[in-house]
């Protein structure tokens, strides 16, 4: 039985298969509804765009403006579109989305071109629009799902309906990364060209172009030949959308890449100062706001005085050193064999030690040239002369060394694995050296530490902090000038003098200068202390007992003053270290930072007022509003945000005056006078107004130079990290010293430096008299100097009849005097 007649069969099938056709389709469009409609549930909120905070490098200056360190997770300069080059654009157009500014957030076309490549096996391709990739790089993952594509499509469609072009334009190209850690285009160009995004040429623009797609195989540094021809690529592109001409682009192919990776500042002009600067901002806002943040964050560090002050550590750390002796080689190599591959390898374990000098292997010596040869890094050689060996007598201990050289052989044998530096830079050669290239000092590491710092005596900011050498491992290690306390030994000595001063003694005051010895019964102990000299010189002026250290002179003052009271003077300086209250605290006992001992002796030139030690001036957010600002007397500051530099406005005095101005000057006065006759006398060198003090500790453990010049406080110290003996004579004058002076030459001595002068303040007299006895001259007096006294201070006679001389007033709480 039939239903339909034959003619109609071809009818009925096509209308059949019209009817399942639209069925499908109608089946269709319900599905794919369903779909976006259950995901649409699923997606993260795209209005959260609209809060979009990126992270940020928080970039630190010194005073002048220059990058100190970058600290930052990701690698991020944040660019707005309306500040972005066009050509920058162009290029990211051109390369990932020329329809950018005519879709809805994707692209059908693209998208089924894909899927027909993708079907018929032929090269993976995606179609991501700019809009999309927002989507992926901000709400979603990068798996590779069709779930995360679905998510993606109806993400982009409402990022569109939600944002302006440009501003997603502007997302996408601070988000994206473009490798080597860098994210954004910005942070890119400074990544690979170290230049700013206006400063870049077409090639340069479509070379950065050209990293979205696959970063790590179009890195211009691993893989250049790649990257040039996907730069060549992108050209192309450029060019054909009418970005550029046609002879742009044959002139932007034929440029080199001219790549040259750029890695974030890190602080290496001055390590321990940018770690102090790290915890400070870390301590007030935390590791999240530092490395993400943005901030801008301007310090008070001076870096051409930092590098004055590096040299001038290193240098005298390696005098030191050489002074006491050589210690031997590094390694030994075994054999020669592939010794150029095994030298190579040993530079990697040296980079951060490149200061001291780079590995080198002894291949051959020549006793009867005097020469050796030396193998180094990238498969060169060089030499090292007899002569400049001299200084390398075996160590024995501290104060002991080996015979003197006669030979090479005597230092360097065959297969040594040593440090050397070019001759062409070592400090102070050997006279006669030759200094051509391919010769080369022996070098080794110090092993005795130092630290130095300098202070604006007026404001406390710290100009130069060096708080050791290299630890070698990259890091900073203890920063020494903060954070290690030391026995300060005499350099203590002039605020026990200041106080003295504050009650009624004068620099021409007379002290006895002679035997003191000292009983405590509870303890059972006789104290029997000595000058340095082990001699006495009988009636002294105050002025020759500071200008001489004399310590009998100090334990006299100090009984007469009490010991508690100076304690509680001493803390008017900053000083917080704790003290024991016996009168070895006067001579300088205690242990006590460089950063407050320089502090104190700021108030020596800065009028006797005390003003801490700090290093941030002020911090900016990243649009420019300052968050924080070390003065609040600056609220006047002018800010060229643009620029990163800081143009203060004058100061009012800062700090509290803690003790008289006139004592102040006083005692820059005499300060002034161990430089000239006293053991400071180094520091006569710096050629300009500058007063000191050195210290040095039972031992020689320790050592110190502490000092003055009318615009800075100085600081300098010397020692083992262990405390051990640095040998005998170490004192400061002889370890500590060159340091403070070799910075204060150059830091006092710039090019247009006016010689510089301590003001006088009102309440001052100067008054000439006789150096030995603190009168008026007469016909006997053989020295005469003009002395700085406070109004109604004055010696009025040359009889010493009208004179009291300190003996032996005062007790001490615990020690009981025996003359």
């Amino acid at each position: 039985m039939k239903f339909w007649p034959q003619k109609d069969a071809p009818f009925f099938k096509l209308k059949a298969l019209f009817a399942l056709g639209c069925y499908g389709f109608i089946s269709g469009v319900f599905l794919v509804i369903a779909i976006l409609y259950y995901y649409s549930t699923q997606v993260p909120d795209y209005r959260t765009l609209a809060e979009y905070k990126p992270k940020l490098i928080t970039k630190v200056y010194d005073r002048n403006g220059e990058i100190l360190v970058e600290y930052a997770k990701q690698r991020r300069l944040y660019v707005p579109i309306d500040e972005m080059p066009k050509m920058a654009i162009n290029a990211y157009l051109a390369a990932e989305d020329d329809q950018f500014y005519h879709h809805i957030g994707f692209d059908l076309i693209g998208i089924a071109r894909a899927a027909v490549n993708n079907i018929l096996g032929r090269s993976r391709q995606g179609a991501s629009t700019i809009t999309q990739q927002v989507a992926k790089n901000f709400l979603l993952t990068n798996e590779r799902t069709y779930t995360r594509k679905i998510k993606e499509l109806i993400l982009s469609y409402r990022i569109e309906q939600a944002f302006s072009k440009d501003k997603i334009l502007e997302l996408y190209l601070n988000e994206i990364y473009l490798g080597s850690g860098s994210y954004g285009v910005a942070a890119a160009a400074h990544t690979y060209y170290g230049k700013e995004l206006d400063e870049l040429t077409n090639a340069q623009f479509a070379m950065l172009a050209g990293l979205p797609k696959a970063p790590s195989r179009y890195s211009p540094i691993s893989n250049p030949q790649v990257a040039r021809y996907r730069r060549d690529v992108v050209l192309g592109r450029m060019a054909a959308e009418g970005f550029i001409s046609e002879e742009e682009r044959l002139e932007a192919v034929a440029e080199d890449l001219n790549v040259e990776r750029v890695y974030l500042a890190d602080g290496e002009a001055a390590p321990h100062f940018s770690e102090h600067v790290r915890r400070f901002v870390l301590d007030m806002y935390g590791e999240e706001a530092l490395y993400t943040g943005g901030y801008n964050i301007h310090t008070t560090l001076d870096k051409e005085l930092q590098s004055y002050a590096e040299e001038a550590v290193y240098k005298n750390l390696r005098e030191y050193d050489r002074r006491h002796g050589y210690r031997g080689p590094i390694d030994r190599m075994g054999l020669l064999i592939n010794w150029q591959g095994r030298i190579d390898n040993e530079v990697d374990d040296w980079k951060h030690r490149k200061q001291i000098g780079t590995p080198a292997v002894v291949l051959e010596v020549n006793d009867a040239e005097g020469i050796a040869q030396i193998g180094l890094p990238k498969n060169t050689t060089g030499f090292i002369e007899l002569k400049t060996l001299e200084w390398a007598r075996a160590y024995e201990d501290e104060d002991n060394l080996g015979p003197r050289i006669k030979k090479v052989s005597d230092v360097l044998a065959v297969n040594d694995v040593i440090l050397v530096k070019p001759m062409a830079e070592v400090y102070n050669p050997v006279k006669g050296a030759k200094l051509e290239e391919g010769y080369y000092s022996l070098e080794q590491i110090p092993q005795v530490q130092g630290a130095f710092l300098a202070l604006e005596a007026e404001t406390g900011a710290i100009l130069a902090m060096v708080g050791g050498l290299d630890d070698g491992t990259g890091g900073t290690g203890l920063n020494r000038a903060v954070q290690a306390k030391r026995q300060v030994g005499s350099s203590l000595k002039p605020l026990v003098y200041a106080m003295a001063l504050e009650k009624g003694y004068t620099p021409a005051s007379l002290i006895l200068d002679a035997p003191v010895v000292l009983r405590n019964d509870e303890m059972d102990k006789t104290w029997k202390p000595q000058n340095y000299s082990e001699k006495v010189y009988g009636e002294s002026t105050l002025r020759r007992g500071l200008e001489k250290s004399r310590n009998l002179m100090t334990i006299r003052l100090a009984r007469q003053l009490g010991i508690g009271n100076i304690i509680r003077y001493i803390r008017k300086f900053g000083i917080t270290a704790d003290m024991e209250r016996n009168l070895s605290t006067a001579l300088g006992s205690s242990s006590i930072s460089l950063m407050e001992m320089t502090g104190a002796y700021s108030v020596f030139t800065n009028g006797g007022r005390l003003v801490h030690p700090y290093a941030v001036n002020y911090i900016q957010d990243p649009v420019g509003n300052v968050i924080y600002r070390e003065h609040d007397a600056c609220e006047s500051c002018r800010l060229d945000i643009a620029e990163n530099i800081y143009k203060p406005e004058p100061l009012p005095k800062l700090g509290e005056q803690v003790i008289p101005e006139t004592t102040a000057f006083q005692m820059a006065e005499l300060l002034k006078g161990i430089v000239r006759n006293g053991s400071a006398w180094r520091a006569k060198a710096v050629g300009q107004a500058v007063g000191a003090k050195t210290g040095t500790t039972n031992d020689f453990i320790d050592a110190w130079l502490m000092g003055i010049s009318p615009n800075m406080a100085l600081g300098s110290w010397v020692g083992f990290d262990r405390p051990t003996s640095m040998g005998n004579a170490e004192t400061g004058s002889a370890a500590a010293a060159p340091i403070w002076v070799d910075f204060a030459v150059k830091a006092l001595n710039k090019d247009g430096q006016q010689p510089l002068y301590f003001k006088v303040p009102n309440g001052i007299s100067f008054v000439q008299i006789d150096a030995d006895t603190g009168l008026l001259p007469n016909s006997k007096t053989k020295r005469k100097i003009f002395e700085a006294f406070e109004h109604g201070t004055e010696p009025t006679s040359d009889s010493k009849a009208s004179q009291k001389v300190l003996q032996a007033e005062g007790q001490d709480i615990q020690w009981q005097g025996i003359y």
